[in-house]
């Protein structure tokens, strides 16, 4: 399909007389773009895109950019800058997109159309996969008015001009990474508890079919094993749904005020038989809005908190008297090389548990990790801190776990603010913390 839309765009620019009917029979206002930047040479001859070029590329429904010879970015439709506008100079940079334009430059001169394509894969700020298809064509020097010396005469009699058109992939890179995620590791996972299911039912069945000791801590032991491959399936439900929409930005907004009374909400039976204290400190100011979706920032939270209970409560039996403390808090964001140097915000979810060893710490985020010394003793999928990596990625934020062994863990996510509609500015309330501690 790109191929073909480059193919008519460049019968459409490639002749004068076409360019021509076009100019007097497209809307005679000129299609507006955001600029884009590029480093010129001054040394080397710069000519700009014919208008018509501009119109052409503009009502192509895809995102596209024209070089010239020299590889400069002249023009970036509409379409490109919305679906790339953060991305436009890596990919441009990108090797895979310089290494299609030097295949063009190494095709015969005397071919009228030379083509190429390139799979672009950015990392950074996040994962993403991009398909560049590309088309070089020649146009006349009588396109370009700004070609003429003083005389009237060409400086140059053809252009050559590369139209490249991008497709984002990610969404169908995630879902084939994600099929094979699931056959390589969950498949793994399940297999232990569904080898202690079969075996019980073998024992059921044969040795302990008249032993109803026997059979009831058995059917026991069995519903746990169901729960936790239960509890695994909608874990990876639940990551596949957050994976699809990790690159559409939320349109929601919430203020910090309304984001702590949901949560305030929603966790207020967490700890309630538990030995532990939970504490939502109060926000500092009611006015800090960002762009979310409340439901999942509530749900990232809660994970957090449920994940410093599970890891922080000491061991049953231990003699050591410790009672587990959980701080939820936010603070504007003060310059720190880990965050971006934009206006922002830092969610705080702090405990006094053992900690976690520094060794472990860039790998909390992998599918299905777990600290060795805790996954024999806490069930868990090891994806709940995957879907916070992925959910905070949606929203533009970053996500950091900072522990120490033998005081404790503190996870914090840094998200960026918007402004909030006058309408809604209030006076700060007169907050109170807010403690929810074992009955």
């Amino acid at each position: 399909m790109h191929e073909a839309l480059l193919a008519v765009a460049g019968m459409l620019v490639g002749s004068g007389v076409t360019a021509s009917l076009l100019v007097t029979r497209l809307r005679p206002e000129k299609v507006v773009v955001p600029e884009y930047h590029q480093e010129d040479s001054v040394s080397s001859f710069r000519a700009p895109v014919p208008a018509v070029v501009e119109q052409v590329m503009a009502c192509l429904p895809a995102a596209t950019l024209v070089l010239d010879a020299e590889r400069r970015l002249h023009f970036a439709s509409p379409e490109a800058h919305q679906l790339f506008d953060d991305n436009l100079g890596s990919i441009k940079r990108h090797p895979a997109f310089q290494t299609a334009l030097d295949r063009l430059a190494e095709k015969k001169p005397g071919t009228d159309v030379r083509s190429a394509t390139a799979r672009i894969v950015l990392d950074v700020p996040h994962h993403r996969v991009i398909r560049a298809y590309f088309q070089q064509h020649v146009l006349s020097g009588a396109l370009f008015s700004e070609s003429r010396s003083r005389n009237g005469a060409l400086e140059r009699p053809v252009f050559p001009l590369v139209f490249v058109a991008l497709h984002d992939e990610t969404e169908a890179d995630n879902t084939e990474r994600q099929h094979t995620d699931f056959v390589a590791y969950a498949s793994h996972e399940l297999r232990t508890p569904l080898a202690a299911l079969m075996g019980f039912v073998e024992t059921l069945q044969g040795p302990a079919a008249d032993d109803p000791e026997a059979q009831q801590e058995f059917l026991g032991i069995m519903a746990a094993q169901g729960k936790r491959m239960q509890h695994m399936l909608d874990d990876l439900l639940y990551l596949s749904r957050v994976q699809r929409l990790e690159h559409q930005r939320p349109r929601g907004t919430v203020t910090l005020t309304e984001l702590f009374v949901r949560l305030k909400a929603e966790s207020s039976g967490l700890f309630r038989l538990k030995k532990a204290k939970l504490t939502l400190r109060p926000v500092p100011d009611p006015n800090v809005c960002i762009a979310a979706d409340t439901g999942q920032l509530v749900q990232v939270l809660i994970n957090l908190i449920e994940n410093a209970f599970k890891y922080g409560t000491q061991p049953e039996g231990s003699s050591e008297a410790h009672t587990l403390q959980v701080t939820v808090s936010c603070e504007s964001a003060q310059p720190d090389p880990h965050w971006p140097a934009g206006p922002g915000v830092v969610l705080s979810v702090a405990d006094n548990g053992p900690g976690i060893a520094a060794r472990h710490l860039p790998r909390l985020t992998e599918h299905f990790y777990r600290v060795p010394k805790t996954a024999a003793t806490v069930e868990g999928s090891g994806l709940g801190l995957a879907i916070v990596q992925h959910v905070v990625t949606r929203h533009g934020g970053r996500f950091l776990v900072e522990s120490t062994v033998g005081k404790g863990t503190t996870c914090k996510i840094w998200l960026p603010c918007v402004p909030l509609p006058a309408a809604a500015v209030t006076k700060p309330p007169a907050t109170k913390e807010t403690v929810i501690k074992e009955s």
